[in-house]
């Protein structure tokens, strides 16, 4: 069972196909769901240059998520896109344990973050060591008003 609080869902250990269902409820007809890839992981991984590029919406080296790795310091990023629903539930799995999203405007900056969403696996509720989705909102309410909504109504379908 899900746990709803504030900005975070706890207990957020799900199939991949239940976390699509509910990263998708952050897209819209006006907003896009991007995902990071660091340029230094083409050369260990050589093999994702091209799906990489193929969904990639921006490149920049602009610092989005507070990090304290000195490898990514001034690295370029590549801020890529799911085609659709299988495409994300791949996404998903690439990074499965934890990973980290943002939702901007279509044809948007990443000064226009909408929400910054990141995945960790040993936060704390309730006393239990439980994994979470945490969302950082841009708009005050914003998520509580129209995302959660949507959320709750997906997840009790």
């Amino acid at each position: 069972m899900l746990f709803f609080e504030n900005l975070a869902i706890y207990n957020f250990n799900l199939t991949t196909e239940e976390e699509a269902t509910i990263l998708s409820q952050f897209i819209d007809a006006d907003h896009d769901l991007l995902f990071p890839y660091f340029e230094c992981n083409f050369r260990a991984f050589p093999e994702d240059r091209a799906y990489i590029e193929e969904r990639t919406i921006i490149r920049s080296k602009e610092k989005v998520f507070e990090m304290n790795y000195s490898f990514i310091e001034n690295e370029l990023v590549y801020w890529y896109k799911p085609h659709d629903r299988d495409d994300l539930i791949h996404i998903i799995n690439r990074d499965r344990i934890t990973y980290r999203s943002i939702v901007v405007p279509k044809n948007g900056g990443l000064n226009d973050c909408r929400f910054k969403l990141f995945t960790y696996e040993h936060a704390i509720y309730n006393e239990e060591e439980t994994r979470v989705l945490w969302i950082e909102e841009a708009i005050e309410n914003d998520y509580i008003e129209n995302i959660c909504p949507k959320i709750i109504s997906q997840t009790n379908e």
